[in-house]
């Protein structure tokens, strides 16, 4: 069985909401400097009124694509884990990695929309930065409760210190899939996990 890598649930789309879906597809696959509202605007056969009804501005859109896109891709993370890792801590910490490699196959290794929009966007303060930053400390969040359900044993310093390295491990297997394009990294990344388990 194959994840499917899109959203689950449909309901009626309001114009903002294919606002956001066009602008999803330019973003990830452009990137976010290269991607301008005029664009946006044609592809989405939309008047440009419309599109300054729904956003100030492409970084108020942006915002929206990364917290839109925050969601989908932690639904798919979820549903991965609970559906295909099995019941144990153990499994699941391994089902993240298992989860990393499928996805970035099927992404074509286009990697994550987060670390893209973070290398284009140089700015600490910038909003978008702000939601990487956001998507990112969730991530953490969910190994660490991984973490910590199957290392009921040892300290919480210690905890916190293996799902940093767990974390690490996710996000430079992912960085280096997407340069390579190869699954090695996160075939590495597995293995060492395996030794800390």
């Amino acid at each position: 069985m194959q994840v499917r890598f899109m959203p689950t649930v449909i309901a009626k789309k309001t114009k903002r909401d294919e606002l956001v879906e066009v602008a999803s597809k330019l973003f990830y696959e452009q990137g976010y400097h290269r991607t301008g509202i005029q664009q946006i605007i044609g592809v989405a056969g939309i008047a440009k009124g419309t599109f300054y009804s729904h956003f100030k501005s492409k970084e108020e859109l942006g915002v929206a694509w990364l917290k839109a896109r925050h969601w989908t891709w932690n639904g798919w993370l979820s549903d991965f884990i609970q559906n295909k890792a099995g019941s144990k801590a153990s499994s699941k910490l391994m089902g993240l990695f298992d989860f990393l490699e499928e996805w970035m196959i099927s992404c074509d290794f286009r990697g994550c929309a987060f670390l893209n929009t973070l290398a284009e966007i140089p700015e600490k303060n910038h909003l978008l930065r702000k939601e990487v930053e956001a998507h990112k400390k969730e991530l953490l969040e969910t190994i660490q409760s991984l973490v910590d359900a199957h290392f009921e044993d040892k300290q919480k310093k210690e905890r916190i210190q293996l799902a940093t390295i767990v974390y690490i491990l996710f996000e430079g297997a992912l960085v280096e899939m997407q340069n390579f394009h190869e699954v090695w990294p996160v075939v590495a990344a597995k293995k060492h996990l395996k030794l800390m388990l």
